[in-house]
């Protein structure tokens, strides 16, 4: 990892070493893409938590505004942050997934650079998720802001995520998309990532495949996750879910997601496609019995009905563009 600040490297001004410490309990990551002008109310916010032992590693995905500035600063003044700057762009997706393999804390948690918390939250997650054994993550309700910080709603969980049953807690989260517009007020459409943003058990995230490289990938990896347990919910809105014109997953289309931020050169985008092979997939790896799968497969089944449409389209959309490419590379020849 290059371009690292940390208590164990920072210069001879900065808080105390914490070289041989354990790694605390609870491990934040916060990946970090040109963070202005919400990040420092994130670091804040994030440093603010109470009643918990926890590190916060930042992973700058080489920011060009003053994010660079921001996250040294505060690495050097609170031995609890350690900062992270990629050597080249590695993609949202990338940045998410290599957090969780960077650090050493049994429980993990994403951040959002744009989101803030109520001081409370990490220690509610924090304890939720203990007194549940069973349970793979803990998560909360949330109050929605706007850019400037005023609430405009409150997201609540849609989905039977506590259910025994790992096909139920399955179904629904594939078909959150469809039950969660019902649950937030004024007209915010659902969105999965305050679910996303919960408190991990960090050996259980390691047993799926993270965050595919598809857009809405926090929706599919909770519901491969849900698949190996339920979650456990603290029904208070303690995350400050902010939705601004700049977040990526909404100043973005779905193709041009795939064609600017996947990063892996693909000439054919088949994103609802994709979708379904990383639902398919989730259920043929999962923990399940041989007889729970196929439930599980059923359970993929209105998803795959209500996206038949979709796909195809794909499909006749990536054939057009290979004829093209056929074509024009006969033309030239």
């Amino acid at each position: 990892m290059e371009n690292k600040v940390s208590p164990r490297t920072a210069s001879s001004n900065t808080a105390p070493s914490l070289t041989g410490r354990a790694a605390a309990p609870v491990a934040i990551g916060l990946p970090v893409y040109n963070g202005d002008p919400y990040l420092r109310l994130a670091l804040e916010s994030l440093l603010a938590q109470t009643g918990v032992d926890f590190e916060l590693h930042i992973a700058d995905n080489c920011s060009t505004d003053g994010t660079q500035e921001l996250c040294r600063d505060f690495a050097r003044r609170d031995e609890r942050v350690v900062y992270h700057r990629r050597e080249h762009n590695v993609g949202v997706t990338a940045n998410h997934n290599l957090l969780v393999g960077e650090v050493d804390s049994p429980y993990f948690a994403w951040a959002g650079a744009d989101d803030a918390c109520r001081p409370n939250r990490l220690t509610a997650l924090f304890e939720a998720l203990r007194a549940r054994p069973d349970a793979v993550m803990a998560f909360s309700s949330a109050a929605q802001i706007n850019a400037d910080g005023e609430v405009i709603g409150t997201w609540q969980n849609p989905c039977r995520t506590d259910d025994p049953d790992p096909v139920v807690r399955l179904r629904d989260m594939v078909g959150v998309e469809h039950q969660g517009a019902k649950r937030y007020r004024k007209n915010v459409s659902f969105d999965s990532a305050p679910m996303a943003y919960g408190l991990f058990r960090r050996d259980m995230m390691l047993r799926t495949k993270l965050l595919p490289p598809v857009k809405n990938n926090d929706r599919l990896m909770l519901a491969e996750l849900a698949l190996h347990g339920p979650f456990v919910e603290v029904r208070e809105p303690l995350l400050l879910h902010r939705h601004h014109e700049q977040r990526l997953t909404q100043a973005t289309t779905q193709r041009d997601w795939y064609r600017t931020q996947r990063g892996d050169g693909r000439t054919f985008v088949l994103p609802n496609v994709e979708e379904a092979g990383w639902y398919l997939r989730a259920v043929s790896r999962s923990p399940l019995p041989l007889a729970e799968r196929g439930r599980a497969m059923l359970a993929l089944y209105p998803w795959m009905r209500a996206n038949a449409v979709p796909m195809a389209r794909n499909v006749a959309k990536a054939a057009v563009e290979a004829a093209r490419l056929a074509v024009g590379g006969r033309a030239r020849s």
